[in-house]
């Protein structure tokens, strides 16, 4: 009797694995065993008609080979992802694992630094095209990190050498006041001025310091609401007209304008620039607040008819303590950080800010947001 449990496999065509090939042989011995008993009780029966014991004959032969053939096509599907495994773990198998590799690339990762940071990236000899991939993906992690760092230093440093400035006029004031003001009113009147004037700039930088990291941490909070930005226009407007500036200040304002958006940060990102406006233009000068909606964005604008932005300067009016004029810094007592701070603005309400100056000619800034509703079943939403 045939031991199907210890017959070699007959079939060896490529593709298909050992347990494969076993199965399919103890299939083919099975069918033909359960082939040669049908044919034996076929012929007791049937002994008289020849025809028929060899029609059934044929008949049996022909099912049984396609049977055979579709029982090896479902072999081959149902170990196919077993194939595919076997190959794995020979490719894994013994001294084809690079551990080396691995071990040098976190030993040079302990030793990066900050003072390296710049320098410093990894390299991966050729021939090991994961490990390559990972390298790459580590030096463009540590570019990243660089320019962040970078970054970052750029605003301490700026943040500091803003601030020596005011704490070097209240000490010399201090100074003054104790050496020849106590018994000068003049003097000590002059240097109380000088010190609430100073003091108060240091609030302002300060604030927008720390609003501007809030904004780096996402942790400024923006809450969102339709709300009437006509009204919120026509609000800025009046307040800069109540004040005694030395401008002419004109407005060209829509009506019945709806916003989806944050209004408190709306009407600081507006009078951010209107403030910008008012501060680099001559007294004697215009200032225009304009307010359009189109059919898919809604434009509000301040337009001044100051000094205007060089080409030079334009691209980098938004950068963080940058002004295109360093000598009108004390005067202006601007900080560099309000157009920095109206962009965040502008961008956590999905819109942008556009910037169009000439020298002598003037500039106009405008906030441009997407004209759109409150999501459905709510009327306010907080980020």
């Amino acid at each position: 009797m045939i031991d199907l449990k210890q017959t070699p496999p007959l079939f060896s065509a490529p593709g298909l694995s050992y347990a494969a090939r076993q199965l399919i042989t103890q299939l083919f011995f099975r069918g033909l065993a359960g082939y040669l008993v049908l044919n034996a009780l076929v012929f007791l029966l049937f002994r008289g008609s020849s025809w028929c014991w060899w029609l059934i004959f044929a008949a049996e032969a022909v099912a049984l080979v396609y049977g055979l053939k579709k029982n090896t096509d479902m072999v081959r599907q149902m170990l196919t992802p077993i194939q595919a495994l076997e190959e794995t773990a020979d490719a894994l198998k013994g001294d084809q694992v690079d551990t080396d590799t691995p071990r040098r690339l976190a030993a040079r990762l302990d030793e990066i630094n900050v003072s390296s940071l710049k320098t410093s990236r990894i390299q991966i000899p050729g021939g090991q095209e994961e490990m390559r991939a990972l390298a790459t993906a580590i030096n463009s992690m540590l570019e990243r990190i660089d320019r962040g760092y970078q970054a970052q230093a750029r605003f301490v440093s700026d943040a500091s050498h803003e601030l020596r400035t005011p704490i070097s006029v209240i000490q010399g004031y201090a100074n003054m006041l104790d050496r020849w003001g106590k018994d000068n009113p003049e003097v000590r009147q002059e240097a109380i001025n000088a010190i609430r004037a100073e003091a108060a700039s240091m609030g302002t930088l300060v604030e927008q310091l720390l609003f501007l990291a809030r904004g780096d941490n996402n942790t400024q909070v923006v809450r969102k609401k339709l709300f009437d930005l006509t009204d919120l226009t026509e609000e800025v407007y009046r307040e800069t007209e109540r004040l005694e500036t030395g401008r002419v200040i004109a407005s060209e304002i829509q009506p019945d304008v709806l916003l989806y958006g944050d209004p408190g940060l709306i009407k600081q990102a507006l009078r951010i620039l209107v403030d910008n406006g008012v501060k680099y233009t001559p007294e004697g000068g215009n200032i225009l607040i304009r307010l359009t909606a189109g059919e898919e964005r809604i434009r509000l604008s301040v337009t001044d008819s100051g000094a205007g932005i060089g080409k030079e300067d334009l691209y980098r009016v938004f950068e963080r303590f940058y002004r295109a004029d360093q000598s009108r810094t004390r005067e202006t007592g601007g900080t560099g950080l309000g157009l920095p701070i109206a962009k965040w603005i502008a961008a956590r309400n999905n819109g942008w800010i556009e910037v169009t100056s000439g020298l002598e000619i003037g500039s106009r800034f405008t906030l441009l947001l997407p004209w759109n509703q409150a999501p459905e079943g709510s009327t306010e939403a907080e980020t």
